[in-house]
């Protein structure tokens, strides 16, 4: 025969076993809401980072010294160049000697 089931029916749980199902729910409940924390806060950093390095990849790229370290550099070349062609005369002339 089988058994009918509807609002009157009962049945009963031992106290032990609903404490023990509430506490696994309240569990499970923290355990999620941390990893769904941890994964936001994960996805903040990485874009955080991202967005860093992609100010520093600009920064880089887009970099002019300023026109005096700019003239500054042209004039060291050139002299360096010309201290080069100093070296070169005086080789020659010592070995012409």
């Amino acid at each position: 025969m089988a058994t009918k089931i509807n609002e009157g029916t009962e049945f009963a749980i031992p106290l032990k076993n609903i404490v023990g199902l509430i506490a696994a729910t309240a569990i499970a409940v923290w355990a999620y809401f941390g990893i769904v924390e941890r994964i936001g806060h994960l996805e903040l950093k990485s874009m955080q980072a991202e967005t860093k390095i992609e100010h520093s990849y600009n920064w880089t790229n887009n970099f002019k010294p300023p026109e005096a370290v700019a003239d500054s550099v042209k004039r060291v070349r050139k002299m360096e160049l010309h201290i080069k062609e100093l070296e070169m005369r005086i080789k020659f002339l010592e070995s012409k000697n």
